[in-house]
């Protein structure tokens, strides 16, 4: 066992705790803070800004409204990166879940994601339901063509309603005097023909909670539409998921706390989802990792090598509804000289952590017990198991329960997890004298170990209703449109941080023609 304490100008980074015989550069090389610092340029370039994370804080709002108009008496709350990060990360997406006195079972959660996605898709949003996934799940794509933490278009606050028949003068009136008093309108218009009034609203909170609930209220409103939803308010801009599960609201809760303990953990959590998609590790359609299963290894991790201590779930054991409902946006810390040789020699410890030392057969990854096995979660495999649950190949302990994160992964897969992450360290030190190009490599076109079956078109199958042609190819459809989803998050994540890049450099040549102004006028 071997104990750390990496020295630098400015300040003196934590001690931590290496439990295992390390076959990495001495911590002491000045490439780890080269590597470091690297990892956490391309960590804040991941944050899209306090703006956008306001944003869906609105989001939240608005997507309330429209569940509350329908009838449910829940609140929404956010779950996910958006709480263990504290930033909207570029290219992601936001999670929801709504919390209610007594959380619904199986059967009524599928049918609330329904209607729920009945509802959005009548105000524009591009909503479906997944009702017969484990936990039934509603996935929404964005609409809007502004980027998040774009100034809102002007049409943004203003809403049409269509009514079924020709109004009169006076139910006209009414209606108008209702969304004005109820409503928080400002402005109301009808064409010749009062069959559409077009209503200009103080926020776009009060139109997105118009739209729904006047519908509602009058029978004679066969649409409610914001003027145009390529520049809605918030909930057009981003794409979400909506479920009403609460264990992911208390593990987020519980996972931020954890990792705010370090204060550049965040940097390497953005830094191994980058490199966990780019390789294909963060990939759960395909039977592999997701991106929350990567934040409990990271966690586990952290606290395996005593940078962070042992997370205790009683601390944090209070009930969904009393969490905070909207998180507040914390921007990732600066890099400090004195810290950046620890964050790059922590970044390589993890690669060598679950590539070369973890047990895969026979322990777990936990966030409470670092010595937690198989054997004693009742996952380990016997002579009478045939590699099915609950015998896992890969054990990851969700924090508020003895629920395996790592159940999708095969023996297979838990091999293409493991040899990623030897490759990822192999890249690294080919790299070492070179940290821009190691990083880079590692983020945008890592090394991918070979796979050659998907365990996702063997799962759920029926041979008295389809071939394992007609299987493959209804798989082979869901990952396509899985993956479009994806590139497409990803393609305007992209296209978000070019946005600021070019809103930066615009800013910065108009402050040099003003000042050459203001010179050019004194003299």
């Amino acid at each position: 066992m071997r104990k750390f304490r990496l020295l630098g100008k400015i300040s003196l980074a934590r001690f931590f705790t290496v439990p295992w015989k390390s076959n990495l550069p001495s911590s002491e090389d000045q490439n780890w803070k080269n590597i470091g610092k690297k990892i956490v340029n391309v960590a804040q370039n991941c944050d899209t800004g306090e703006a956008a994370f306001n944003e869906c804080c609105l989001a939240r709002e608005q997507l309330e409204s429209v569940i509350q108009s329908v009838g449910y008496d829940m609140n929404v709350s956010i779950f996910g990166g958006l709480i263990t990060l504290k930033i909207f990360e570029v290219g992601g997406d936001v999670d929801f879940v709504g919390v209610s006195d007594i959380e619904p079972g199986t059967e009524e959660a599928s049918e609330i994601v329904k209607r729920v996605a009945s509802e959005l898709n009548y105000l524009g949003l591009k909503a479906w339901p997944l009702p017969k996934a484990r936990v039934p799940v509603l996935k929404v794509d964005r609409i809007s063509k502004s980027f998040p933490g774009s100034p809102l278009h002007n049409l943004s606050r203003d809403g049409v309603f269509q009514f079924i028949r020709q109004l009169n003068n006076t139910e006209a009136e009414d209606f108008t005097n209702l969304i004005k008093e109820n409503y928080g309108a400002k402005e109301v218009e009808w064409d010749s023909m009062f069959k559409f009034a077009t209503a200009r609203f103080n926020s776009t909170s009060s139109l997105m909670y118009a739209l729904p609930h006047a519908k509602s209220q009058n029978k004679n409103i066969i649409l409610s539409l914001p003027v145009d939803i390529r520049y809605g308010p918030e909930i057009y801009r981003f794409p979400f998921d909506f479920c009403l599960s609460s264990t992911g609201l208390r593990n987020s809760y519980l996972l931020g706390e954890a990792l705010f303990k370090y204060p550049y953990s965040r940097h390497l959590l953005l830094i191994l989802k980058k490199w966990g998609r780019a390789c294909g590790t963060i990939n759960s359609i395909d039977g592999l990792l997701a991106s929350y299963a990567l934040t409990v290894m990271l966690v586990h991790f952290l606290v395996k090598v005593e940078i962070i201590p042992i997370v205790s779930t009683e601390k944090n054991a209070c009930e969904p509804h009393l969490l905070e409902v909207t998180p507040r946006y914390q921007s990732l810390a600066s890099g400090k000289d004195g810290d950046m040789a620890q964050v790059g020699f922590l970044f390589a410890l993890f690669l060598e952590y679950f590539g070369n030392i973890f047990d895969y057969t026979n322990n777990v990854v936990c966030t409470s017990d670092m010595n937690l096995t198989k054997k004693s979660m009742g996952w380990d495999k016997l002579d009478n198991t045939n590699g099915k649950p609950p015998f896992f190949e890969f054990g990851i302990k969700d924090p508020y329960g003895k629920e395996n994160i790592g159940r999708n992964l095969d023996l297979e897969s838990t091999i293409f997890v493991q040899e990623a992450h030897i490759s990822g360290l192999r890249c690294l030190l080919e790299n070492f004298n070179d940290p821009d190009t190691s990083v880079h490599i590692l983020t945008q076109k890592p090394p991918i170990p070979k796979r050659t079956t998907f365990p996702s078109i063997r799962k759920n199958t029926n041979p008295n209703f389809l071939t394992k042609n007609q299987l493959e190819a209804k798989q082979a459809l869901g990952k396509m449109r899985f993956h479009e989803r994806k590139k497409s998050i990803e393609n305007f994540g992209k296209k978000a941080i070019k946005n600021a890049e070019n809103q930066d450099a615009a800013s910065r040549v108009t402050k040099d023609i003003l000042g050459w102004i203001r010179n050019s006028g004194s003299n």
